[in-house]
Order: C-alpha cells, then structure tokens, then sequence
C-alpha cells in the first residue's frame, strides 16, 4: 500500500515524552518531589538522554528480543520512536496511555515522571495525514501495524500522522535511528491520575 503514496525528505523538531523505569522506581521509594527528580535527571543528563533516544530501539530481552509490547505502528518485532510535531500532542499522547493503566489498578496508582525531549528528525517519511483513512486513529491497531510493518520492510523513515489523542495535532512515529539526532531534555513532567482525570505538572531545568 505504501508503494504508491508519495515521499519527501523532511528536517525538523519533534517532541517526546518518555520516562525510564529506574527514576520512576527511585523516585517512588524515595518520596521525591518533582523538582528533586529533576535533579537526578539533570545529573544524569548525558545517560538518561542516551537511554531514552536509544532504548525504543534495543531488543528487550525480557519480551523474548521484541522492541515492545503491541504499540499503534507495530507488533514488537521491529523498533518504532514514537514522538510529535509540538509539545501539545506528546503530552497528550503520554497521558492517555498513562491514564489508561492507572485507571485499570484499583489502588491508588502513584504518579509517573517523564522526561520532555525535542530532537530533530531528517530523514524520508511519508504523510498520513491527507486524506487521513478513518483506522489511523482507530483502537484497533491492526490496520497501523501493516502500515507499520510495510514502513519498516521499505525503509521508510518515519510517518506524519494524525494523532488519535489531540484533535489536529501531529505524530511522528519513527523507524530508523539514524534519522533522529541532538536531544535535549527539555523539562521534567509528572502525570497523576485522580478521579479519572490525569493532571500533568512541568518543571523545566534551571
């Protein structure tokens, strides 16, 4: 399907919200604020921004070598950065999947740090968007992950598709690492869900 759909090489920023298991778990059995969170992220700087640009990309030995669970644009067998054009549209994507876990734990569930990245993307994608078929933003993935599948077959750098979770807004799921380059940890954002409602804080590094 994607043979026949025009290509374009395109430069520009895109955003991310992603955390790391080991700060949340730090954070949670230290009782850290989110200023103090951003501290450790800041002191750690150079590792925690290699881990998050790196890490949708390294099998997981835990899930037999897959890239991940079932996501929108794959199955888990091959790697997919998923990432927007604004800031807007990350948070929003992050706090529907976050809320969608905490609202399935009948305890109260803690709150999540994220990290907000901005790296550029260069490479060759594809645009989704116009005219945007109805199952790109459908609950079911099984139309996106044979898009996702015949991206990854090609080459295809990246898609620009419509995001499922901010009307308007655009995502930028990725599937070659070399097409993504000079991150920077823009701020710090903890997600907490109450009353089935996800409130997201931000601090931004001094």
């Amino acid at each position: 399907m994607l043979e026949i759909l025009a290509r374009a090489n395109v430069s520009q920023d895109v955003h991310r919200l992603a955390n790391l298991s080991y700060i949340a778990a730090f954070a949670e059995k230290k009782g850290l604020t989110i200023d103090e969170v951003t501290d450790v992220i800041r002191f750690s700087r150079d590792d925690v921004t290699r881990e998050l640009m790196e890490g949708p990309f390294q099998p997981k030995l835990h899930l037999g070598g897959k890239f991940g669970d079932r996501t929108r644009f794959s199955d888990g067998e091959w790697p997919v950065f998923y990432a927007a054009v604004d800031l807007a549209t990350a948070g929003k994507e992050a706090a529907h999947h976050y809320g969608r876990r905490a609202a399935g734990d009948p305890a109260s569930p803690r709150a999540v740090y994220y990290s907000i990245v901005r790296c550029g993307f260069s490479g060759e994608i594809i645009d989704l968007r116009f005219p945007a078929w109805a199952d790109l933003i459908s609950e079911d993935y099984t139309f996106c992950n044979a898009l996702g599948r015949e991206a990854h077959a090609l080459g295809v750098g990246a898609f620009l598709s419509p995001s499922a979770r901010h009307e308007g807004g655009t995502t930028v799921p990725a599937f070659i690492e070399r097409t993504l380059s000079g991150p920077v940890i823009e701020a710090t954002a903890r997600l907490s869900f109450k009353a089935g409602h996800v409130d997201m804080e931000v601090r931004e590094p001094l």
